[in-house]
């Protein structure tokens, strides 16, 4: 009898401290080689750390973000409920005394709009999309910082001094796509 090495699978999971949120069908995430790969098959969830955060001191949020190719997306205005899917998003959350008082800011990586443009998301009002990355852009990592507090003074006319989650989240579930990205999670600093 010979001893037969399989290959080592990725094992699907949460980081510690994160928390899964299915908004429609789940999307996959898993730790490999890594990074946390997502891929969402016509499905919408996203992973969670649901923490305090002062942005007076540690205001500069700094993430990664990589695809090995674009999804092929519909030709559908991603502004709309209809196209309102991401190769990747990382959102933040302030937390307000009722629902619709809350405020998030998801920057996203856009297939229709270059850097710096901004919208209300298309189902809640009180969400701000932001691209930090335009079309393309495959094949490598992406890095990025946003000072979150200079960009809900900006996106919300708000100045706070903590935030209440941080997230990431790949979805097709508005489109139908198969959609993968992989993550660097992000975390707060004092500095750039």
């Amino acid at each position: 009898m010979s001893l037969v090495l399989l290959p080592v699978r990725a094992v699907s999971a949460v980081p510690e401290g994160w928390r899964e949120v299915v908004f429609e069908g789940k999307t996959e995430y898993r730790l490999e080689q890594g990074c946390w790969q997502s891929r969402a098959r016509g499905t919408a969830s996203g992973l969670v750390r649901e923490s305090s955060v002062d942005v007076a001191r540690t205001p500069h949020l700094h993430w990664q973000w990589r695809a090995d190719q674009i999804a092929d997306w519909p030709d559908v205005s991603e502004r709309s409920k209809a196209g309102d899917d991401f190769q990747a998003r990382v959102y933040v959350v302030k937390k307000g005394w009722l629902p619709w008082q809350t405020r998030a800011i998801n920057y996203v990586w856009s297939r229709q709009a270059a850097p710096g443009t901004s919208w209300a998301n298309p189902f809640a009002s009180q969400a701000v999309m932001v691209v930090v990355q335009g079309p393309g852009g495959a094949g490598h990592w992406q890095s990025f910082t946003r000072n979150v507090r200079e960009d809900f003074r900006r996106f919300h006319d708000m100045d706070v001094g903590n935030v209440d989650a941080v997230a990431i989240m790949t979805d097709g579930d508005n489109t139908g796509t198969t959609v993968a990205s992989c993550y660097r999670l992000p975390e707060f600093r004092a500095i750039p």
